[in-house]
C-alpha cells in the first residue's frame, strides 16, 4: 500500500510514481467535499499541499504526482492517504446493510490529513455556505495574504497575517460575519491561546471540547476539522446531507436531533464512523435531492435498505 515505484527528478519538476491502495479513487476523494482548494482539468488535479503545488492523476492503481523539486514527499504522500488500508475498511463498512448498498457508489474515498490550519480556516467559512463560495472564499484569502507558489496558486496565510487583516481585505475574500471569528481564531493560534499541533495529542473528547471554545466553531465545525486534520475517525460531522440520509436511510424519514444522530452513529460505525460520514454525505448529494429524494436512488441501492424504506420509493 502507498508503495513509491519510481522517483523522476527533472530541472524544474520531480515526478513520482506511487502504487495506490486497491480500490482507491483520487478523484472521488478529492471532490467529496473534504477539501476545497484542488482544480481539475481533464484527469490531472492540481491543488496545494502545505507550501508545495502538486499535480495528481491515477491510472489504474497508479497515482502520478509532480511537485517542485525540493518538496518534502511524505507530506504529500501522507496528506493523500496513500498508506490508509482502504480495502480493510470498506469490508468492515459493508457490514451495515445501508453503506453495503451504497458502496458501489461511493467506494475509493479516503480520508485525507490535512494541515490543521487550513481545515480550520475552511470548515469556519463553511457554516451556513455552500462549496464553490468556500471554495472562492479560500482562494481570495490566499490572493490577497498569502504567498504566489506558481502563476495563479497562493498559499493560505498565516494565523499571525489573517490575525492583522484589515476588514476591507477581508470584505474583498467574501468571507462576510465569519472575519470576526477567523480573526479571532487567528489571534489565539498567533499569540499561542491555543497550540493546534498539540490538539490530535489528546483524547478525542478533550480535542473537541479545546476547538468548540474558539470563536465560530461549533460541533460540526470541530467534527470536521477532528476527522479531515487529525485523524479522529471516530467523529462524525453532520451537516443537512449527512442528516438527511441518516433520516432516510436508517429512520425512515423520521426527524432526529443532532445528539440522536451523534449516539446513533457512534453505537453503529464505531471507529470508523467518520468513513461512514464520508460515504453517506457523498451519497446524499447525489441522490438525495429533491422533495422526494428516495424516487431516485438506483434500485441496486434501494435494495439495501429496510422494506419500510424501500416501500417509500
Amino acid at each position: 500500500m502507498g508503495k513509491t515505484l519510481e522517483v523522476i527528478n527533472a530541472i524544474d519538476k520531480t515526478e513520482v510514481v506511487v502504487e495506490a491502495p486497491s480500490g482507491y479513487d483520487l478523484r472521488r476523494t478529492l471532490t467529496c467535499g473534504q477539501a476545497f482548494r484542488w482544480r481539475w482539468a481533464g484527469d490531472v488535479a492540481t491543488g496545494i499541499v502545505g507550501k508545495a503545488m502538486v499535480e495528481a492523476r491515477q491510472q489504474g492503481r497508479m497515482v502520478f504526482l509532480q511537485v517542485n523539486p525540493g518538496t518534502a514527499l511524505p507530506a504529500v504522500l501522507h496528506y493523500l492517504a496513500l498508506d490508509e488500508p482502504l480495502h480493510a475498511i470498506e469490508e468492515e463498512l459493508s457490514h451495515d446493510k445501508v453503506l453495503r448498498a451504497l458502496l458501489p457508489k461511493t467506494s475509493g474515498i479516503v480520508l485525507l490529513r490535512q494541515d490543521p490550519w487550513e481545515c480550520l480556516v475552511s470548515y469556519v467559512l463553511s457554516s451556513w455556505n455552500n462549496i464553490p463560495k468556500i471554495t472562492y472564499s479560500l482562494e481570495r484569502l490566499a490572493r490577497e495574504l498569502g504567498s504566489q507558489l506558481a502563476p495563479g496558486f497562493y498559499s493560505l496565510p498565516g494565523p499571525d497575517v489573517l490575525a492583522r487583516a484589515s476588514h476591507e481585505v477581508l470584505q474583498r475574500c467574501s468571507v462576510g460575519y465569519r472575519a470576526s471569528y477567523l480573526q479571532g481564531i487567528a489571534r489565539a493560534v498567533a499569540e499561542g491561546e491555543i497550540a493546534l499541533h498539540r490538539i490530535g495529542e489528546r483524547p478525542f473528547q478533550e480535542s473537541r471540547d479545546a476547538l468548540l471554545r474558539l470563536p465560530g466553531v461549533g460541533q460540526k465545525v470541530a467534527d470536521c476539522v477532528l476527522l479531515f486534520a487529525y485523524g479522529y475517525k471516530e467523529a462524525f460531522p453532520v451537516d443537512v446531507w449527512v442528516k438527511r440520509a441518516v433520516e432516510l436511510l436508517y429512520f425512515n424519514g423520521r426527524v432526529l436531533r443532532l445528539r440522536e444522530i451523534q449516539e446513533f452513529a457512534k453505537e453503529k460505525f464505531g471507529p470508523l464512523a467518520g468513513y461512514a460520514q464520508q460515504h453517506l454525505f457523498t451519497y446524499a448529494r447525489i441522490f438525495l435531492r429533491g422533495p422526494n429524494p428516495l424516487m431516485s436512488p438506483l434500485e441496486e441501492v434501494r435494495e439495501g435498505l429496510q422494506p419500510s424504506h424501500r416501500q417509500r420509493g
